[in-house]
């Protein structure tokens, strides 16, 4: 793991180089709300690493290594939900257009030129920003189990996003063990133990529920994207679990209905994380995407 100064910051990454590289441009693995870089599986990495991919790991502002905003203070979550569902704008510590220009700085301090991009959830909507304002930075997008915040579709319940206030390890492992399982995939299922030893290693690492709230409260503040989704020229993937308890495959449907010319690729069996074995069910399709397959 490095630390490279990107838009101000000091964001915490990894690079994973192909052992022969097909493709001059890196993919960049962008997380979801609230989580750490330590979560990609590592056979997840070297599936498209053995593709022929450089593959780019980093840690969003907030959360895990990467530096933290407390200096932005904290929003009133409660506040913030009532001002989203009311359709009323409201300062928050940062957008997520400042997320995207992060990776943007990342690619700047590392040298890249142009990239392709792998966002899940939040990290999705990320790589919306990414699509329709730096395109000229980006090769092709997955935009995996995110949503576009039409006012028309399901939203999470705030219950699944709100990280509780506890600061005793043992229970937060606890806890963290559970959530992992909560919003898995019924097809591709983390076995307990795994699961506990990778909530351990997100609990000792960075256990930051503030930031987790700044980068919800960025989400909130960003409203739908639908309008900016119809001016992507890119080409765009969108894959989303049909079993996804958290964020509903409609969301997924709606943005591949949206952006112009994208593909569609649900999965069965596919809850709202990358479990065990994912990467052989889609990692084809998404490779031919990419054009390596």
């Amino acid at each position: 793991m490095a630390f490279a100064n990107a838009n101000g910051l000091n964001l915490c990454y990894e690079v994973f180089a192909a052992a022969e590289k097909r493709d001059p441009a890196p993919l960049i693995l962008i997380r979801g709300l609230g989580t750490q870089m330590v979560q990609w599986p590592p056979a997840f990495i070297e599936y498209f690493t053995a593709a022929g991919l450089d593959v780019i790991v980093f840690d969003n502002r907030d959360v895990g290594e990467s530096d933290k905003l407390d200096a932005a203070g904290v929003p009133d979550l409660m506040a913030l939900l009532a001002g989203a569902e009311a359709g009323a704008s409201f300062p928050v510590p940062y957008q997520l257009a400042d997320m995207a220009q992060d990776v943007i700085g990342l690619m700047d301090a590392l040298a890249i030129d142009k990239a392709h991009i792998w966002g899940m959830s939040l990290g999705g909507m990320v790589a919306q920003h990414l699509a329709f304002s730096h395109a000229a930075r980006i090769g092709k997008i997955i935009c995996v189990m995110s949503t576009s915040s039409d006012a028309s579709l399901p939203a999470p319940r705030a219950s699944d996003l709100t990280p509780p206030d506890d600061d005793d390890e043992g229970a937060l492992i606890d806890y963290m063990t559970e959530s992992l399982a909560e919003h898995g995939s019924p097809a591709f299922p983390t076995p307990l133990a795994t699961r506990r030893a990778l909530a351990t290693k997100i609990i000792q690492r960075c256990w930051h529920p503030q930031g987790v709230i700044r980068q919800m409260a960025a989400a909130l503040a960003d409203g739908s994207r639908t309008a900016r989704l119809k001016e992507i020229a890119l080409p765009f993937m969108v894959i989303h679990g049909e079993a996804d308890t958290l964020i509903d495959v409609s969301c997924g449907r709606h943005i591949a209905d949206t952006v112009p010319g994208a593909i569609w690729r649900p999965v069965a069996g596919m809850g709202h994380d990358i479990g065990p074995g994912l990467e052989d069910e889609i990692g084809p399709d998404v490779l031919a995407f990419l054009g390596l397959g």
